[in-house]
């Protein structure tokens, strides 16, 4: 998926005319999905305890039921 929409975020960059005064706004969509899509598969990628450790960590920090790294 990851390669896809890198990809797709090229065709798009190169298909369209950079000079118009809207290509800012495929530049960010671009931009934007292709990182969302690095970060994705990023995750993926984590073992699944991992995974689990750090979403149990970041919502007790929310909730504050636990204390802070390095407290």
């Amino acid at each position: 998926m990851c390669l896809v929409f890198c990809a797709f975020a090229s065709w798009a960059v190169k298909t369209s005319d950079l000079q118009a005064p809207d290509a800012w706004k495929t530049m960010f969509l671009a931009t934007f999905g292709t990182l969302s899509a690095i970060r994705y598969f990023r995750r993926q990628m984590l073992p699944e305890d991992r995974r689990g450790r750090w979403r149990k960590r970041l919502l007790g920090l929310v909730l504050g039921q636990c204390e802070k790294p390095g407290s």
